[in-house]
C-alpha cells in the first residue's frame, strides 16, 4: 500500500523551507589580502602601482604625485579634497632592503611583503602594522612608535612636530571621519589667519596705492628733482656772473656807456 507519511512514493520529494521562501543574499566577504594590496600598495586616484614620489592626504590616503597633479589639472571628480598641491604632503619613506619585487608564479606571494618600512621598529609598511606620518614633516613610522615612544621631535628627520598634525593611513572609516573633521577645522583656521594677516597689512589708516597709479613722494620724484637741479645751476651762474661783473668794474671805471645828447640840445655842463 501507499504510506501517505512519506509521500506518494512517486520518486518525488518534499521541499524545505529554505527552497520555498526566499532569504537574503548575505554580502560578499572582502578578501582581505586584495583589499590590504589594493590600498597599501596601490594609487588611491588611478589605481597605478605606487612609486616614488609618494603623496598622502589630509584622510591617509596614497597616491602617486603624477597622478594628483593630473587630477588637479583636469580638474576631475571624485576627490574633492584635493583641489590644489598644498592638500597633500610627500612621504619621507625608508625604503627596506629586504624587499623583492619578484614574482614566479610556482611560488607564494607574500603580500606583507613591503618595499618601506619603519625607521626605528623595522616594521614593514604592508598593512599588517599601522603606520602615521606626521603633516609637518611626511616622515611615515609605525603606530607603535609614537605610542611607546611619543616625542616632540621628529624620529626619523628630527624636526619638531605636534601629536595633533599625526595623519593615520589607510584607518577605518571612524578613523577617517575624525580626519576629515580634523581637515576642515584646519582649513577654516588657515582662512581666518590668511584673513588676519591681510587685515593687519591693510589696516592702521594707511591707504594703498592703487596698482593704476602709484602715489609718488613729492621729495623724492624725478621732476622735483630735476627742477631742484635747474635751479642750483641757474643760482651758480648768476653768482658767477656777479662775480665778473665786480671784477670789471675794479679796472674800468665808466663800465657803462652813456648815451649822449643831440648836438642841438648838447649841454657841457650835463654832458
Amino acid at each position: 500500500g501507499i504510506n501517505a507519511e512519506y509521500g506518494g512514493g512517486d520518486g518525488g520529494s518534499i521541499p524545505t523551507r529554505g527552497e520555498l521562501v526566499k532569504q537574503k543574499k548575505e554580502p560578499e566577504k572582502k578578501n582581505r589580502d586584495q583589499d590590504m594590496v589594493g590600498r597599501w600598495q596601490h594609487c588611491a586616484i588611478s589605481g597605478h602601482k605606487l612609486v616614488k614620489p609618494i603623496v598622502s592626504c589630509a584622510l591617509g590616503r596614497l597616491y602617486n604625485k603624477e597622478a594628483v597633479i593630473n587630477h588637479i589639472l583636469e580638474r576631475a571628480s571624485g576627490k574633492s579634497h584635493i583641489k590644489k598641491l598644498s592638500d597633500v604632503v610627500e612621504l619621507r619613506l625608508t625604503d627596506n632592503k629586504s624587499f623583492k619585487n619578484e614574482i614566479k608564479a610556482d611560488l607564494y606571494i607574500d603580500h606583507y611583503n613591503a618595499p618601506y618600512m619603519c625607521p626605528v621598529l623595522g616594521l614593514e609598511m604592508s598593512g599588517r602594522y599601522r603606520f602615521v606620518y606626521n603633516w609637518a614633516c611626511g616622515c611615515a613610522v609605525s603606530e607603535r612608535v609614537t605610542i611607546e615612544i611619543p616625542s616632540s621631535t621628529c624620529h626619523k628627520c628630527g624636526k619638531d612636530i605636534s601629536a595633533e598634525d599625526n595623519i593615520i593611513i589607510n584607518g577605518t572609516e571612524e578613523e577617517t571621519a575624525t580626519l576629515m573633521t580634523r581637515m576642515k577645522r584646519r582649513k577654516e583656521q588657515q582662512k581666518a589667519e590668511r584673513k588676519q594677516n591681510k587685515a593687519a597689512k591693510g589696516g592702521d589708516g594707511e591707504q594703498k596705492p592703487s596698482k593704476a597709479k602709484k602715489l609718488e613722494d613729492p621729495a623724492t620724484s624725478s621732476d622735483t628733482v630735476v627742477k631742484k637741479q635747474k635751479t642750483a645751476e641757474d643760482a651758480s651762474k648768476g653768482s658767477k656772473y656777479e662775480e665778473r661783473d665786480s671784477y670789471k668794474k675794479l679796472f674800468h671805471k665808466n663800465s657803462t656807456k652813456k648815451d649822449k645828447a643831440h648836438w642841438v640840445t648838447f649841454n657841457p655842463y650835463y654832458n
